[in-house]
């Protein structure tokens, strides 16, 4: 009982603190220019980004029917798109997502619900593998924009960073008898133990599988970071695609490093969205605008469609 009120008392306190952050946001750029921005738009970057959206779902669909078909035997497709939305459904307002672990076990009435948090875990950990590799270099890379590092300095951090990303892949996927002493050195510390655990699930699959994956991953990365690309564009009135695309890259990679401290990441990838673009030398509106709009295309609205079906299961 207490654990229920507990859990209560966080989600309507992360409501209130998205709600929060977004009306500090609004405040902070002037309501006005969210306006003006909003109604000189262009709006055949917005509608790509729109039409953007189904790939982006089958995408997800396709990753996800990968797992489900070779762990639980599920292959119908209209099991695994019901899956799949009610996860959407269930992760968009609860804390760092983690309702849609248990909403995706909805439609598998015969696998267990761990087994089915244990592959979104997989699901959604290759894909952050992009967004880690991807962003965390042009982090640098607007780290040297902004604090004057030279470019060997700069060289040198993109080595090294790109050396620990590849060097933790090793120690967590590679056998051999130096590898299992230094695994079993971090498995004595409690959060390494448990994500060794969690990635023995990935261990599991067959090479083919994973390469599909992995490939599935990717295209889904460049998805929607190409949609946030494209709603800069509409909202800048700029078309500089290898700008824009930097920028959304450093936008979602800032949604993952961040702790969500607000339901559905609200406040954190607009507040992101803002500092980068303004950086840049832009209007704030723009990267609210982008980042507001990217929500409502990408979360809410498959959210609404998987709320829907929910009810009419039911």
């Amino acid at each position: 009982m207490e654990k229920l009120a507990r859990k209560k008392v966080v989600n309507i306190a992360k409501i209130g603190i998205g709600l929060g952050l977004l009306i500090f946001l609004i405040y902070y750029i002037d309501p006005q220019k969210i306006k003006e921005t909003f109604l000189e738009a262009n709006k055949t970057y917005l509608l790509i980004a729109f039409l953007l959206l189904p790939l982006n779902l089958f995408l997800q669909y396709y990753k996800w029917g990968i797992l489900s078909e070779n762990y639980f035997g599920i292959k119908k497709s209209s099991e695994i798109w019901l899956s799949l939305f009610y996860g959407i459904s269930g992760g968009i307002f609860t804390p760092m997502k983690s309702g849609e672990y248990f909403a995706r076990a909805l439609p598998y009435k015969k696998v267990k619900v761990l087994d089915v948090v244990l592959a979104t875990l997989v699901d959604k950990i290759i894909p952050i593998f992009f967004v880690v590799l991807i962003g965390g270099t042009f982090f640098i890379l607007f780290l040297k924009t902004q604090l004057g590092f030279s470019l060997l300095l700069t060289i040198l951090l993109i080595a090294l960073y790109k050396i620990i990303i590849f060097g933790l892949l090793f120690v967590l996927f590679m056998n051999g008898k130096n590898i299992s002493k230094l695994k079993n050195w971090f498995a004595t510390k409690k959060y390494f133990n448990s994500l060794f655990e969690r990635i023995a699930f990935i261990k599991g699959l067959e090479n083919k599988i994973i390469w599909r994956h992995i490939l599935a991953s990717f295209l889904y990365h460049l998805t929607f970071t190409f949609q946030m690309t494209f709603l800069l564009i509409s909202f800048s009135g700029e078309f500089n695609f290898i700008l824009f695309f930097f920028v959304a890259n450093l936008i979602i990679f800032a949604q993952i490093v961040i702790p969500p401290i607000a339901l559905g990441e609200v406040g954190v990838r607009e507040g992101a969205a803002v500092y980068f673009l303004k950086s840049l030398g832009f209007v704030g509106a723009v990267g609210f605008n982008a980042a507001i709009t990217l929500f409502f295309i990408n979360l809410l609205s498959p959210s609404i469609i998987g709320f829907l079906l929910l009810l009419k299961r039911n």
